[in-house]
């Protein structure tokens, strides 16, 4: 192509004959300097997600929860070029120079004047760099430690998940302190390109990496060696405005040994924040120590409300029972847009009834009608529902024909086959109604059915394999224990993923600068993570979950 000042002589270096001589060569000269960047934006793609993420992070940016806001715009980030991620990069520069870290901020926004030197951002993000420096050289770091304490029983039963459940919380609290783990090769062997370039990948299609990682064996020059024989090394390759420092405390699983595990952390080691325990039994007493304290605790399993009922500074992550009915209710009226919906559960399921009472609650809150409810005896009802149905003279054809949907709540050890027997039931009476579950409905072995009436459900635990974070998290978890979450048992899996989530929730959201407060973790957004999805806008419960849906024999993620 020419370049300016070549062309520039082609259009003025010798006289004209003719006006349209010259008109010609101007719009030569216009079209060569407008057509790079024309092409250049062109080639920019839009990404409707990055332009998500940056909307939510300008939106908590602009409310003055800088924390929030620098997560989402970090999230942009790691899409691939497109139309947000330079302005992503200035904003995050923006939150983290709001919430003091200078050092983080300095980084950032070096990088965005180093990977895009044109960009239209230039003076912008120049101007935030050099007030970041004097920052960092004026007044330092705001307090530089988080001080996250960790309760968990250590019984043997409990071992398992007290592991892969702390396994999570120190690999976000690695990530969050910049450390990081990979493979190295032994100093006396040398791979061939080709062979050992396999280990950066990080290209997944299944919760292994068997299918990243390749063969075994690693060819070299000189001998083969088996995977195993790699080094893992842990280095440093990122240093933060502030660290986050883990404080643990076992229990017997006991609510006095939980009390003692929190006060100790409260009164000996100033923990910021508190994650842990495991159950609500022991949670509830924790609870009520970390309130008395004012200090912020998370129980990231517990389901009972009377965890958090009452307290200000104890929150549930899991949400409650009767908040997973509500959250149904909700989703049902608001998103499905159903007018009316019937109830029907087993009587002697004591979760099930919960989750019925916290949807007809709901439902009449926000006007969603409910013109049955059908209480079962027993499980074995669930095989014969068209007559449990003719048995309860209370009901009536036009109720049942009122319904649009059925809302079923199935729990227990035999709960695929009770919800089997549910869509058999369902169909015998009514074919078109639609069907809403929990939880239990999830990946049934009977889709084809559950397409039949479209079943829907919230779900509180989702795992999305093909995303690039939790491929990065899988790989980080074999590295740091040898294993996959995968090889994990279903509850094991699911606390690995529940420490990340949880622990990450907290790192980002809060800091050192102040001490965490109920209110610091209520995000102008719900925080969606690797398995768990958290919103504490509306209280101390958790109410955020994922909604799916059965159609043509296949799951489908509606939220």
């Amino acid at each position: 192509m020419l370049s300016m000042q070549h062309t520039a002589s082609c259009c003025t270096g010798r006289p004209r004959t003719s006006r349209r001589y010259g008109a010609v060569c101007l719009l030569v000269l216009v079209a060569l300097l407008a057509g790079p960047a024309r092409a250049q934006q062109t080639e920019v793609p839009r990404n409707e997600n990055a332009a998500l993420m940056f909307e939510q992070g300008r939106a908590a940016f602009e409310a003055g929860d800088y924390g929030a806001a620098y997560e989402r715009f970090r999230l942009a980030t790691e899409y691939d070029l497109n139309r947000k991620t330079t302005a992503a990069l200035l904003m995050a520069g923006k939150a983290l120079y709001r919430m003091e870290r200078y050092r983080e901020a300095i980084d950032v926004l070096n990088t965005l004047l180093d990977r895009y030197p044109g960009t239209s951002y230039r003076d912008a993000a120049q101007a935030v760099l050099d007030a970041a420096e004097r920052g960092q050289t004026v007044y330092g770091q705001a307090p530089d430690t988080l001080r996250v304490g960790v309760v968990l029983p250590m019984r043997d039963q409990d071992t398992p998940l007290t592991q892969a459940l702390f396994n999570g919380i120190r690999l976000a609290v690695d990530a969050h302190n910049g450390v990081r783990r990979r493979y190295v090769l032994p100093s006396r062997l040398r791979a061939s390109v080709d062979t050992f370039n396999v280990y950066d990948t990080n290209t997944l299609f299944s919760d292994s990496l068997a299918q990243a990682d390749g063969p075994t064996s690693i060819v070299t020059p000189q001998d083969t060696i088996q995977t195993d024989s790699l080094q893992i090394v842990t280095e440093q390759v990122r240093r933060p405005s502030w660290v986050a420092q883990m404080v643990f405390r076992r229990t017997e699983a006991t609510p006095a040994s939980a009390r003692a595990a929190v006060d100790s952390l409260v009164r000996h080691d100033d923990a910021d924040v508190i994650i842990g325990p495991l159950y609500s039994r022991e949670a509830r007493t924790a609870g009520a120590r970390a309130e008395q304290a004012r200090t912020v605790l998370v129980a990231p399993l517990a389901t009972d409300v009377s965890v958090s009922a009452g307290r200000q500074h104890v929150f549930q992550a899991n949400p409650t029972i009767p908040m997973r009915g509500r959250l149904m209710a909700r989703f049902a009226a608001q998103s499905l847009l159903i007018d009316q919906v019937g109830v029907v559960f087993e009587a002697n399921d004591d979760a099930a009834a919960r989750m019925a009472t916290g949807f007809r609650e709901e439902a009449s809150r926000i006007g969603l009608g409910v013109p049955f409810t059908l209480e079962l005896s027993s499980a074995r009802e669930w095989s014969r529902l068209p007559l449990a149905f003719e048995a309860d003279s209370t009901l009536t054809p036009e109720q049942r024909a009122a319904a649009e949907a059925v809302y079923l709540p199935v729990t227990g050890r035999n709960a695929q086959g009770d919800i089997q027997d549910a869509l058999v039931g369902l169909r015998r009476m009514s074919p078109d109604l639609r069907a809403l579950g929990n939880s239990q409905w999830h990946d049934v072995s009977f889709k084809k059915e559950a397409s039949r009436h479209l079943a829907t459900y919230a779900n509180d635990f989702d795992v999305q394999t093909r995303r690039a974070a939790v491929q990065r998290f899988i790989r980080n978890y074999r590295l740091l224990t040898g294993r996959t979450p995968g090889e994990l048992s279903a509850t094991g899996k699911r606390l690995a993923y529940t420490g990340y989530d949880v622990a990450h929730f907290l790192l980002s959201t809060l800091s050192p600068a102040a001490r965490p407060t109920p209110a610091a973790l209520r995000r102008p957004d719900a925080y969606d993570g690797l398995g768990i999805r958290i919103d504490f806008r509306a209280g101390t419960v958790n109410e955020a979950m994922f909604f799916h849906r059965y159609r043509a024999g296949r799951i489908e993620r509606l939220r």
